[in-house]
């Protein structure tokens, strides 16, 4: 009791503190809030919460919450700490392992920032789709092509079916503005996209697959009471085939992003490497004698001078 009642007179000359928004004698002395075991919070850890608070009740607030949040956290690290005790040097190595991986995952953070290129030209988007196809197989079918819905009553139906099949961009357009013209509902797919969204589209039952429809520049029809849907498939890609392109350009993207970051990382892990073994701060053992280094530049003979002789090895020995 005689604790909880120190800490609630604390709080509450905290609190009055707060309400100028200062701290400027009480620190000097820099009480205690609270304590568990050796673990001290003092006055000053909490003055940083009252820039905060706009009243007094805010201050009072805040800083319940505040002590009530640390006291829990040092219970709860008290208990580990007694709990794993016998695992003490386990998780002492777990720290320095993740202190370490932290150290140099920022290390090869800090070369990408500064060197990554995220620019990809779509040249070399082209030329890694072309190179790898077999990494990007369909698992289902997609299309591109057109629809309209033209009613039972409109006289010009033929000259929109023929424009309509049609692959001048010209004509094309021709077919899209008399469509407009006379109120017929379109749907282009410009893009590729599913079979089954294709269809979804067109007056078709569910659990059919309509294979026999996969016509590329075919003009087909479907009737319904109120008139006749037509469209043209323009391009299939099946299940098994390479996907379009602009389907994995992102994809693609990615994959050339991790590429370069890779690469920049391994240039440096070689530089800080050779660095190293040439300044004799890295020696690799490997069951030698002698460590491995830094290999010394050939250094030139020194040849005698003028007025030095040489002498064979024998005459050396009978001279002893």
């Amino acid at each position: 009791m005689a604790r909880i009642a120190k800490i609630s007179l604390v709080l509450g000359v905290l609190v009055l503190l707060g309400a100028c928004r200062e701290l400027p004698l009480p620190f000097e002395y820099d009480q205690v809030v609270a304590q568990v075991g050796d673990k001290k919070l003092r006055e000053s850890d909490v003055q940083s919460i009252y820039a905060q608070a706009v009243t007094a009740e805010d201050s009072t607030a805040l800083l319940e919450i505040y002590v009530d949040r640390w006291v829990k956290k040092e219970l709860k690290l008290r208990a580990a700490e007694n709990l794993f005790r016998d695992s003490e040097e386990a998780i002492e190595a777990m720290v320095n392992e993740y202190r370490n991986s932290l150290l140099t995952r920022r290390l090869d953070q800090h070369y990408v920032d500064q060197e990554l290129d995220t620019v990809f030209t779509d040249a070399q988007i082209e030329e890694y789709y072309n190179r790898h196809p077999s990494d990007f197989r369909l698992d289902r079918t997609m299309v591109r092509g057109r629809q309209m819905l033209v009613p039972s009553n409109f006289r010009q139906s033929n000259k929109l079916r023929e424009a309509m099949r049609s692959t001048s961009d010209d004509k094309l357009q021709d077919w899209r503005d008399m469509c407009q013209k006379n109120s017929i509902e379109i749907q282009e797919y410009s893009s590729w996209v599913d079979y089954s969204d294709f269809l979804s589209t067109l007056p078709t039952s569910r659990g059919r697959k309509y294979e026999d429809l996969l016509k590329k520049d075919v003009l087909q029809e479907m009737r319904v009471d109120d008139g006749r849907y037509y469209f043209v498939v323009t391009d299939i890609r099946r299940a098994g085939d390479a996907a379009p392109l602009e389907r994995v350009r992102e994809t693609i993207k990615r994959i050339l992003f991790n590429q370069r970051q890779s690469e920049i990382i391994r240039a440096h892990e070689e530089l800080i490497y050779q660095e190293a073994l040439a300044s004799g701060e890295l020696r690799i053992y490997l069951g030698e004698e002698e460590p491995i280094e830094a290999e010394e530049p050939n250094q030139p003979t020194e040849q005698p001078t003028s007025t030095e002789q040489v002498q064979p090895a024998d005459s050396i020995a009978n001279e002893q």
